[in-house]
This record gives C-alpha cells, structure tokens and sequence, in this order.
C-alpha cells in the first residue's frame, strides 16, 4: 500500500508581507532558517510578520512554539516553557512598540542557537503514518489491567497489585524516598489496606 504524504490548502498561501513577500515562504524561510541556525535570517523574517499584522505576529509566535518542541525537541528540553514565557511577556507591550518585538526576537535566537533534535516530529509521523497503513495499533499491556479499569477489577486486581506493579515506573531515579511507599506495603501486610 503505498499513501501520498501532502499538507491541506494553507490560508497563508493568499497574504502577502508587507515588503511583498508570499506569508507561506515567509513562515517556511523562518523555520528552515532557524532549523539550520541562521539567526539573523530568521529574525528578519519574524521582522517581516511582526510588521506585517497582528495575525500574522500570532502565526510566527504559533511556528515558534511548534518549533521548539518539533526542531528543538530533547536538544533544548526548555525551550517549549521559555517560548511560552516570552509569548506571554511579549503581550504586555502594545503594538506596534519595539518592545513588543524583542520578546519574539529572543525567541528566535534562543532556537536558531540550541541543539536540534527533530525525533518527536518523527515519533508523531511514525505513528500516524504505521497506524494508517494499518502496520501498528497500541495495545492494552497487561499492568494496565488493575483496580481502575473493568477488567482488571474482575482478575481480582487490587490496591496490592496497584502498588507492587502497575505503579512501578521506569526509568526511575536513583535513591528515592521509599518511606511512605513501605508504609503502605506494611499496611498492606498487615491487612490495614486492602
């Protein structure tokens, strides 16, 4: 089975920059530019959509959220809450004041410069691709089945089962605090909690 990967109709493809520029190139040349860290590039052209309109200053803040969790990804694990912060700093100053800007300009620079890593985007084109060409579904693994849901409550799966198994986390760090944990073990031993 072979399946066409292709976006839908993209509004943008209609707007013009204020220098004249198509907005779709404008929003594809921010990103690549900041995918390959070519910071200055990248700010001229968030320049572009800040000055073009407020819609199009939200479409760039919109690409620079995706960007950092999509290009940055585990390269710069903070990146995603820093673009968040500086969005909601940058809405503290009215347009069109310079002030405005240097939220999203930081933003850029902040992206163009960190590490790449683009494995969530490719971990979400994995599953979305596997799943409709019918190669992966998930699958209900067995510890799923405890005290929560119906059938694991008829296997007789209890809180024990909960905490001994279905609670178990991995990775997990190393050296952790077990004091309330065998707190409720030894309640559970001594028939306390059941």
């Amino acid at each position: 089975m072979m399946m066409k990967v292709q976006q839908p109709p993209d509004p943008w493809q209609e707007v013009r920059t204020a220098n004249g520029f198509a907005a779709d190139e404008v929003i594809s040349a921010l990103q690549k530019s900041i995918r390959r860290g070519l910071l200055e590039n990248a700010v001229l052209l968030g320049w572009e959509m800040y000055f073009t309109s407020e819609a199009l200053e939200e479409k760039l803040w919109s690409r620079l959220s995706v960007i950092s969790v999509e290009d940055i990804g585990f390269g710069n694990r903070q990146a995603p809450v820093l673009v968040e912060t500086l969005y909601r700093q940058h809405e503290r100053h009215e347009r069109p004041s310079g002030d405005r800007f240097l939220f999203a300009a930081h933003a850029i620079r902040l992206l163009a410069t960190s590490t790449k890593d683009r494995t969530s985007d490719d971990l979400v084109n994995w599953a979305k691709h596997s799943v409709a060409l019918g190669e992966r579904l998930p699958e209900i693994i067995d510890v799923a089945l405890d005290m929560h849901t119906r059938r694991g409550q008829e296997m007789g799966r209890d809180y024990r089962f909960f905490m001994e198994e279905a609670s178990r986390v991995v990775p997990e760090i190393a050296d952790k605090d077990q004091t309330w944990r065998d707190w409720i073990i030894d309640a559970l031993d001594k028939g306390k909690l059941e």
